[in-house]
């Protein structure tokens, strides 16, 4: 299902206003009370900046804290194999200590007799390497793996030590950058804070003044200055108070809309087929005659009965038809409307009926979810331009 929407809570900026957006108004006002405005305007934008700054290193010092504790974590995973390995030694070590006292036994008990073995070590060892002798015998390679064990523990021994204190020197680095980031949140905090009771300050006698040299600048047509206008209000007060100076600018200069209920046959007859359809519930996305419209789905429909193949949408219709000036309406045209809903898109369309109720300010259109299509009067309200299929 197509979604064509209707109405919305916000309205966004017109046509006139979508050049370049700053944060103070181009109309440099003379009284000191504009001068009041445009210095909390500035100090706003100076303490916007510094929240901006502000944010961003807590954002460097958050990484960095947690690179930190993520290598605090890999040396402690170390450090715990480091030790589990250091009582393997030691274990073997002890096994292997164990075995030499055994094999020293049972050559004993298994071998020469008393005075055969302490005559073996009374010989001179120059002349035959008896003690040699029997330790190869008897301890074999005993005494060589005990020296690689130990040499080995020594070793782990250092290297636990090593990263102990690597460990604590990047514990205290992360304590270190804990700190630093709660002083930046604090910071932040109070810049936050100051920020609202300057944007507070003054906001209701901003917003009021941007309508002023919004609807100035659009009775001189600046274009920029009205843009400018919207973006200052916005920047106090947010999407609300832009919507109040654009109403302000349309309210004080609405389009010029002139039309005839004359016109081509082709259109007439649009304009009947859509006739047919006055009481018939609006439907969002709908397009069923005797059932539901929403409304670019009855101009689409009420067109192609007369043989023009027009887009489903309202963005895509006004894309594509051939655009028209406001003082040249004829029974069957299309107006479009912008932003009625905040989505900054054209959501909306009409179709010029040319004569009815109010005259040649009758249009007929499926309004919005709780209505039928049916006649109404011309409203220029986001009024964006008309089209011709």
């Amino acid at each position: 299902m197509v979604r064509v929407r209707r109405w919305g809570t916000t309205q966004s900026i017109s046509p006139l206003l979508m050049a370049g957006l700053v944060l103070v108004t181009l109309l440099a006002p003379t009284s000191a009370h504009a001068q009041s405005i445009q210095d909390t305007q500035k100090e706003i934008a100076n303490l916007s900046a510094e929240l901006a700054q502000q944010e961003k290193t807590s954002e460097i010092t958050a990484n960095a804290y947690d690179a930190a504790k993520s290598n605090l974590v890999t040396l402690d995973v170390n450090l715990t194999n480091l030790q589990a390995k250091v009582v393997t030694k030691r274990a073997a070590i002890k096994v292997t200590s164990a075995a030499m006292v055994t094999a020293i036994v049972r050559a004993y008990v298994f071998g020469a007799a008393d005075a055969q073995i302490l005559a073996l070590f009374e010989q001179n060892i120059t002349r035959s390497d008896a003690r040699t002798v029997y330790e190869d015998q008897v301890i074999g390679n005993l005494n060589q793996l005990k020296n690689t064990y130990e040499a080995e523990k020594h070793s782990l021994d250092v290297t636990i030590a090593d990263v102990a204190n690597q460990r604590s020197k990047v514990q205290a680095q992360t304590v270190q950058m804990q700190a630093m980031l709660a002083q930046n949140v604090r910071n932040e905090n109070a810049t936050q804070a100051t920020l609202a009771v300057v944007t507070a300050k003054l906001k209701t006698e901003i917003i009021a003044y941007e309508i002023k040299v919004g609807v100035a600048a659009a009775k001189a047509h600046n274009t920029n200055a009205e843009a400018s206008a919207v973006a200052a209000a916005s920047a106090v007060g947010g999407q609300s108070a832009a919507n109040l100076v654009i109403a302000a600018i349309q309210a004080a200069t609405p389009p010029v809309i002139t039309g005839t209920a004359a016109g081509s046959a082709q259109g007439l007859d649009a304009l009947a087929w859509a006739k047919k359809e006055i009481g018939v519930p609006y439907v969002w996305g709908g397009e069923t005659p005797g059932v539901g419209f929403d409304c670019s789905g009855l101009v689409q429909w009420a067109w192609a009965k007369v043989g023009f193949t027009i887009p489903r949408t309202t963005e895509t219709q006004w894309a594509d038809l051939r655009h028209i000036s406001l003082n040249q309406l004829q029974p069957g045209d299309l107006l479009f409307y912008y932003n009625l809903d905040g989505d900054h898109q054209i959501d909306h369309v009409v179709m010029y009926a040319g004569s009815g109720p109010w005259g040649t300010d009758t249009i007929i259109a499926a309004a919005h979810t709780g209505t039928n299509v049916s006649l109404a009067p011309i409203f220029t309200f986001g009024l964006y331009g008309a089209a011709r299929p």
